[in-house]
């Protein structure tokens, strides 16, 4: 077990070209730099399928090998950032099937929620943290919204320079980075 607290980062989008993991990629750098161990944990890749478990996830029964991994995965973490696009007005349905095949893993996790979208994702932030908080997370703080400008696409809709958009939200990031890791050393203290 690292010295440092284990802070997941998940990316909520699986679109092939996404906003998401060059956002996440930028939290990690600053979950480091805030004393965390950046844990990435990008919904693309670990590739859930549709809730498939017998029982339901407050049952803790675990029977299928990628819930059993996912599990495990949450298990090991001190905290949680949550990087979700604004789809529809709500966050995406790939993020919300990552959240439900679990149950007792996110209760007292601390928790933020990073959001983006033409209205900096107003209406997923406010979904998930909604969630979140239903199900038992700590979330630390409001979150942070990420609003798009026009500048920030090409004319195939394409981001420009996924840096400089982090870079407007950098100080509000860092300060949750903070927030985040320090609840998750305190939490880790307590245990």
């Amino acid at each position: 077990m690292s010295a440092r607290p284990q802070v997941g980062i998940i990316v909520g989008s699986t679109r092939p070209v996404r906003v998401g993991r060059p956002v996440a990629d930028e939290i990690a750098t600053l979950v480091e730099a805030a004393g965390g161990e950046a844990v990435m944990l990008d919904l693309a890749e670990i590739k859930l399928p549709l809730l498939d478990e017998a029982l339901p996830p407050a049952s803790g029964v675990r029977t299928e090998p990628h819930t059993i991994a996912w599990a495990e995965r949450i298990e090991a973490l001190d905290a949680v950032v949550f990087v979700t696009p604004d789809y529809n007005s709500g966050y995406p349905a790939a993020l919300k099937n990552a959240i439900d095949y679990l149950k007792a893993e996110w209760v007292g996790l601390p928790s933020v929620v990073v959001s983006y979208g033409w209205s900096g994702g107003a209406s997923s932030n406010a979904q998930l943290s909604a969630v979140l908080r239903y199900i038992g997370l700590e979330l630390q703080g409001e979150g942070v919204l990420m609003p798009f400008q026009p500048t920030d696409f090409d004319e195939s809709m394409r981001m420009v320079d996924a840096a400089a958009f982090v870079a407007r939200s950098e100080e509000q990031l860092r300060l949750a980075a903070e927030r985040l890791v320090g609840a998750a050393a305190e939490e880790r203290a307590a245990a």
